[in-house]
C-alpha cells in the first residue's frame, strides 16, 4: 500500500518542482528580453528612438509581475502537498533530485522536525 502511494505521488512530485522551475526560467528570459530591448537602443547605429520600446517594456514588466505572483502561488501550493505528502504517511520519501519542498509550518507549539529520508536511486 506504501508503494501504491508513493507511486501515485511520485508525478505530481516531479510536476510541481518542474512548473517552478519554468516559471523562475521564464522571470530569467523575459528580464534577458527587457536588457535586450534597453541595449537595442544604445547600441550604436541603430537610430532608434530614446522611447522605442518602451510600451513592450511595461508590457513585459506586467508580465513579469505576474509570472512572480505565479510562482508565489505555486510555491504555497507546493506547501500544502508538503503537508498531505506527510499526512498520507509520506514524510519520510524523497524524490531524488525533486526532494525540495517549502518547509511545513510548525502547528502551536510544536518545533519543525527533521525526519530522515529515504532517497531513492534509480
Amino acid at each position: 500500500m506504501l508503494n501504491q502511494r508513493i507511486e501515485a505521488a511520485r508525478p505530481i512530485a516531479h510536476k510541481i518542482n518542474e512548473v517552478e522551475k519554468s516559471l523562475n526560467l521564464t522571470m530569467v528570459q523575459m528580464g534577458e528580453l527587457m536588457s535586450s530591448i534597453a541595449a537595442a537602443r544604445l547600441a550604436p547605429g541603430t537610430r532608434f528612438s530614446l522611447t522605442a520600446g518602451m510600451d513592450a517594456s511595461e508590457k513585459l514588466i506586467s508580465a513579469v509581475a505576474q509570472t512572480a505572483r505565479s510562482y508565489r502561488e505555486v510555491v504555497e501550493a507546493h506547501g500544502h502537498l508538503a503537508e498531505d505528502r506527510q499526512d498520507a504517511g509520506l514524510q519520510a520519501v524523497s524524490w531524488g533530485d525533486y526532494a525540495e519542498c517549502p518547509p511545513l509550518e510548525a502547528k502551536g507549539d510544536e518545533a519543525p522536525s527533521n525526519p530522515l529520508r529515504v532517497v531513492e536511486t534509480a
